[in-house]
């Protein structure tokens, strides 16, 4: 009786076939990936990146910039309000260093520091620093002890027969600022205006301001 063999047997059995079909479809998934899964990623890399932006950003606006060291005398910048009232009432012309602005500053908002202050931020002085064209105005704050500034730099024209102040930046810290920015951001800086109030007026009232590296020289009009 003649034997009855058996369906041949395809060579190399079914895994290969199964190892194939895997291979295919990790290619697939490369070219072709699941939209979600992109999403996902995007989503991800998007709040890394802008994580790192902001905790950059907190760093820069915590570290102090470069600041004049604290004035320890007044002497005679304490009579500046006045020297500018005579000025203008006898049109004479006055120079000034950035030391003795600064030692006035001090002197002037000594009083004012408790209406100045804000919660958690200790109002510890301003400054001024004096470069070719430009003034910047600072403020020194105190968060817990430690020092924060905010500053503004301006130019200044004169525009019918009126000093005229242009923002130039400004900074936080060491962040800087736009100057298109800083036109609407000088509201930081409304307490110590309206502190300087007076300061500010007989200022206005001078013919022309003229800033040079480390002074500033005040005319007053005829």
């Amino acid at each position: 009786m003649p034997r009855v063999r058996g369906a041949p047997r395809s060579i190399g059995g079914g895994a290969p076939q199964n190892g194939r079909g895997k291979a295919g479809a990790s290619v697939q998934q490369m070219f072709n990936p699941d939209p979600r899964r992109l999403r996902r990623t995007f989503f991800t890399f998007c709040k890394l990146t802008l994580a790192a932006f902001l905790t950059a950003a907190l760093v820069q606006m915590i570290l102090p910039p470069e600041v004049p060291p604290a004035t320890q005398t007044v002497g005679l910048s304490a009579q500046i309000n006045f020297d500018l009232e005579n000025a203008i009432l006898y049109h004479r012309e006055l120079q000034y260093t950035q030391e003795q602005v600064n030692a006035y500053l001090a002197y002037a908002l000594k009083s004012k520091q408790n209406s100045l202050s804000k919660p958690l931020l200790s109002f510890k002085r301003a400054l001024v620093t004096f470069g070719e064209g430009t003034c910047t105005i600072m403020a020194e704050r105190s968060f817990i002890s430690y020092p924060l500034y905010q500053g503004a730099m301006y130019g200044v024209n004169v525009a019918g027969g009126k000093i005229v102040a242009s923002a130039k930046g400004g900074f936080v810290g060491r962040l800087p600022i736009h100057p298109a920015i800083m036109r609407y951001a000088d509201i930081i800086f409304a307490d110590l205006w309206s502190a300087l109030t007076r300061e500010r007026k007989l200022v206005a009232q001078m013919g022309k301001v003229e800033f040079h590296q480390g002074n500033v020289l005040l005319s007053a009009s005829r």
